[in-house]
């Protein structure tokens, strides 16, 4: 199943502004970088990006991970923060995470009070 274009950031200059404006938290396996669009926008779901670079591992080690973080937040889409931007920046020890611990990490993330 694909991921929707309307839950994804597409463009490089939408990972700009999350990195540029946005609150990052340490996770461990990753870090989780979040920003609150501005309520005029047309889009009022939560938007995904994904980062692996070449340190997390090979292609196949990073999809994997991608595909993970896509499913983690395909499922818990009703308990994020609306109008807000998610990049996930993977790190290479997220495969010593089962992915139960990995989706604690990132709801528990998302749903801090001091961000939101």
């Amino acid at each position: 199943m694909r991921f929707p274009s309307q839950y994804r950031l597409r463009c490089a200059a939408d990972y700009k502004k999350v990195r540029r404006y946005g609150r990052h938290i340490n996770c461990g396996a990753f870090i989780l970088q979040l920003w609150r669009r501005e309520p005029e926008t047309k889009c009022h779901n939560c938007r995904l990006g994904v980062i692996a670079s070449r340190r997390v591992g090979n292609a196949v080690k990073r999809n994997r991970g991608k595909r993970i973080f896509r499913e983690i937040f395909r499922l818990n889409q009703e308990q994020l923060p609306a109008q807000y931007d998610l990049v996930v920046i993977l790190r290479a020890c997220f495969t010593r995470y089962k992915f139960d611990s990995l989706t604690q990490r990132f709801l528990g993330a998302c749903c801090r009070k001091d961000i939101i």
